[in-house]
């Protein structure tokens, strides 16, 4: 028996990166305060890690998890692999030149969500947001800068047919 609710202890678990940052930026702040010389500056430097990793647990923990999907899907040497009975793919990162999400109305929280990877030479590769793994697609934005996170956000909790924009390569300028 827990003495914490299970719906509880689920946003607990969504939110456990922020509060892991929140508990390092304490500590940072708490020998930034309190002591002298190195110590000090190594507060501050800790409390400036532990503010970023609270920010990206708060937005990570923001996107609804969906879970009972078919499939895998792994994040290794900077590509996507997706694994599924009926055939799969690999997604080469560097190859991605469009990342979008499309929901269905029969959302939030069932099989409604589905990220779209345009490559290069017009191949597109649609996972669903409900395999198992898929907190690993967060992950590979990180790799692209200017990612919108607030449009994954907005995704996740989507109950309309939907396609979000989450990132675009930037046109080459030719000479």
């Amino acid at each position: 028996m827990s003495i914490v609710r299970p719906d509880a202890s689920q946003i607990l678990s969504r939110f456990r990166d922020a509060l892991i940052g929140a508990g390092i930026m304490l500590l940072g702040l708490w020998w930034a305060w309190g002591s002298l010389g190195l110590i000090k500056w190594m507060g501050v430097a800790l409390a400036i890690l532990g503010a970023g990793l609270t920010w990206a647990g708060i937005q990570r923990g923001r996107v609804l998890p969906r879970k009972g999907g078919a499939g895998v899907i792994e994040l290794d040497e900077g590509q996507l692999t997706y694994l599924h009975p009926d055939g799969g793919a690999i997604v080469p990162l560097e190859s991605v030149i469009r990342i979008e999400i499309e929901t269905t109305d029969d959302g939030p929280l069932e099989d409604d969500l589905f990220w779209l990877f345009h490559l290069l030479g017009g191949t597109l590769v649609r996972i669903p947001g409900s395999a198992v793994g898929a907190e690993y697609l967060f992950d590979a934005l990180a790799g692209f800068s200017g990612a919108n996170y607030e449009q994954v956000i907005a995704a996740s909790g989507s109950t309309a047919q939907h396609v979000f924009v989450i990132w675009q390569k930037p046109p080459t300028k030719l000479h």
